[in-house]
């Protein structure tokens, strides 16, 4: 019974998942570099092997800088990379931090203790699954106008 409280609240210890998110992360930075040396690819983003190193271990969580330079380094998304390392997206933060409407919905939700965490997960993805009808049905008008 010990064991089985021990190892639930092991697999839910935020500290265990933010370690294992770097230490993910890292390894497909790794996987990307492939044959190339930590050197060559410190060279090429302007950092040293050794940062380079330690961010492939999941020592170290890479600067906002880096990322975009590993980003556009390896051609990848940058967004990927910042949500692999549990951050928040440079272009996320500049709409969210010049959108008040944007801010004031998402606090409300966040603060709302009538909510519990998967109701509040439901209505982020509501919040994106209608900007994904509102394309499909732009780019189906547009299409139409085309003629296609």
């Amino acid at each position: 019974m010990i064991d089985e409280d021990f190892n639930s609240k092991d697999e839910t210890d935020p500290e265990r998942e933010k370690l294992l998110r770097y230490y993910d992360a890292g390894k497909y930075l790794k996987e990307l570099r492939g044959e190339r040396s930590l050197t060559e690819v410190g060279k090429m983003v302007g950092m040293s092997g050794n940062y380079v190193s330690s961010v492939e271990k999941g020592r170290l969580v890479p600067s906002d800088n880096y990322i975009l330079l590993i980003s556009e380094y390896y051609g990848i998304d940058v967004d990927d990379l910042f949500i692999r390392w549990g951050k928040v997206p440079i272009l996320a933060r500049e709409v969210v931090k010049n959108n008040e409407t944007l801010q004031k919905v998402l606090s409300e939700i966040a603060r709302d203790k009538r909510l519990d965490d998967d109701e509040k997960d439901e209505m982020y993805d509501e919040v994106y699954k209608t900007y994904q009808r509102h394309i499909k049905k732009k780019e189906a008008l547009e299409a139409a106008k085309r003629g296609e």
